[in-house]
């Protein structure tokens, strides 16, 4: 009898889908009992509950990214094919989807720069009914030739969101840290500053010191030749706009610290939820390293990435 009230129950719970209080009062009996008869036909086998996941989602390995790392949340993409471009919008694509559910009202967005940011701005719905303000994280202003400069990301995120913005009108990095102190005196790059402590999300890119990204470095001014040497003696493998770090995570010059105009990393790590954007397996030690360094807290990556990360983690532990 017990065995035949369980598989009625089960069945006008799971495929009638009819409330718990409500096959008590049909059935004459409390909803605890029914609470009590569910679960334990769910342990015996009578019901079991198989989640069919989309063919073009990754969930193991996204939570295989989330245990080994203490993430709050990963998502792995499949680009489709392995060229740059189609993996930063893919995972831009992703990442904007992911970002609007997660703005709500009085939120305060901080950008950086970079072309997988860029890629997420480009996904993002003409318009958006939040209500928040938006953040230039990191200087720029030596940007300009490049059509990834932050000034730009923000007005564009600013724009969508009819929010408020506040830019700075300097660059990333300066030649040396007195420039930097003078600069940040300026009001307008002091209101500024003075948001990003109040950062609830933040958007970034993680850069590699790939020969590409070297030149890109050294076009726009970021660090000189002596620069670059001293972080390839420190063992630089990346950068969160232009905070170098070592593979364990760790900055690697304080000198260059002490020269970016930009959100510290400190604060970095107080935000409530810190978005990375990155693929491609030739960034796979950066963002490993920004990774270990808990400078991120969500990662947006493709699956060639994820496994590569996982692969190269191992590698680093045995």
């Amino acid at each position: 009898m017990a065995e035949d009230l369980k598989g009625k129950i089960s069945r006008m719970y799971y495929l009638s889908d009819i409330s718990k209080t409500e096959i008590g009062k049909r059935l004459g009996i409390s909803r605890f009992r029914v609470s009590r008869l569910l679960e334990q036909a769910r342990q015996e086998g009578t019901v079991r509950i198989q989640i069919l996941e989309p063919p073009t989602t990754f969930a193991e390995i996204e939570e295989q990214l989330e245990k080994r790392f203490n993430l709050l949340h990963a998502i792995v993409v499949n680009p489709g094919d392995q060229s740059e471009q189609m993996i930063n919008a893919a995972i831009g694509k992703a990442a904007a989807e992911r970002l609007v559910n997660l703005l709500g009202d009085g939120d305060i967005l901080g950008i950086t720069w970079g072309a997988t940011v860029n890629e997420v701005v480009k996904a993002l719905p003409p318009k958006v009914d939040t209500r928040l303000q938006v953040v230039q994280i990191t200087g720029g202003a030596n940007q300009m030739a490049i059509n990834i400069n932050a000034m730009d990301l923000v007005s564009r995120v600013a724009a969508i969101f009819n929010a408020r913005s506040y830019v700075l009108y300097a660059p990333a990095m300066v030649s040396q840290p007195a420039i930097r102190e003078a600069l940040l005196e300026d009001s307008g790059i002091h209101e500024t500053v003075a948001m990003f402590d109040k950062i609830s999300v933040a958007l970034s890119g993680i850069g590699a010191l790939s020969t590409r990204a070297i030149s890109n470095l050294l076009r726009t001014g970021f660090i000189s030749d002596e620069d670059l040497k001293t972080l390839k003696e420190k063992k630089a493998v990346g950068d969160i706009f232009a905070h170098f770090f070592n593979i364990q995570g760790r900055i690697c010059d304080t000198e260059l610290e002490e020269r970016i105009i930009g959100m510290g990393i400190d604060q970095l790590k107080n935000v409530r939820y810190s978005i990375g954007v990155a693929g491609g397996t030739q960034k796979s030690l950066a963002i490993l390293g920004a990774l270990k360094g808990k400078l991120i807290n969500i990662l947006v990556t493709d699956y060639a990435t994820a496994c590569d990360l996982l692969e190269k983690d191992l590698a680093l532990s045995e």
